[in-house]
């Protein structure tokens, strides 16, 4: 009898120890953090202009016809201002050779944003200490900054002081229930005549944008004249 009452205790106790053993929380396994590899590539920011990338992009245009004016701030800032995204360099000068900036072929496109329509028989003409704004496109890898980034529109009457880039959606959208340009990319806000717009690229040539008094687009297409014929 106590030999069976022995055995139950036993057993019993046996029975406890596994149930025990049952309800001990396990070690967390380990987890390995993810690895540098894994995770997001940060792509390289493009650099701030620097002022002497800037005079040698005036430099491989204008070939020292022009410089940089001194007087207007900012006097160049950067953008997509033809929509390639590619940034390009928008940058006030001075004429400092009128013969070579009045040459009959020259290396850029001399365009008046404030005209409704420009062609073969609009002649523009710079004069001296006049103040104009040059659009140079980017091209290629380095953007403005590349060796064959040349091609630039040089405008007139439209160089002014707090000249901003802004993404084009982003200036249209204060301007609700106005007629609105096409712009193909950034755009180049500034006060003007009074007026508080903006420049745009339509495709073919800079215009300026008066939501005041804008009315929509000409459907005469700029005639580009003044490139040279191997440009």
């Amino acid at each position: 009898m106590r030999s069976t009452y022995l055995l139950c205790l036993v057993l019993l106790m046996s029975g406890c120890a596994k149930t025990n053993n049952h309800l001990v929380e396990q070690a967390p396994s380990y987890q390995p953090q993810p690895s540098s590899a894994s995770t997001q590539l940060q792509l390289p920011k493009v650099s701030a202009p620097k002022l002497a990338d800037v005079e040698e992009a005036i430099n491989r245009v204008f070939k020292r016809a022009a410089k940089l004016d001194q007087t207007t701030h900012p006097n160049f800032i950067v953008g997509d201002f033809n929509g390639d995204q590619s940034e390009d360099l928008a940058v006030v000068l001075k004429p400092v050779e009128l013969a070579a900036m009045n040459e009959e072929y020259p290396a850029w496109l001399l365009r008046d944003p404030l005209l409704q329509t420009q062609s073969r028989s609009t002649t523009l003409r710079i004069a001296e200490n006049e103040t104009l704004l040059a659009v140079i496109h980017g091209y290629g890898p380095n953007e403005w900054r590349d060796a064959q980034a040349t091609q630039t529109f040089l405008l007139k009457n439209v160089a002014v002081a707090n000249m901003e880039t802004k993404k084009a959606v982003e200036f249209l959208k204060g301007h609700p229930g106005r007629k609105l340009p096409r712009a193909q990319g950034d755009v180049i806000t500034e006060t003007l005549q009074g007026s508080q717009g903006c420049l745009y690229y339509s495709g073919a040539n800079y215009r300026w944008y008066d939501p005041n008094t804008f009315r929509g687009e000409s459907d005469l297409k700029t005639v580009h004249t003044g490139m040279k014929k191997d440009q």
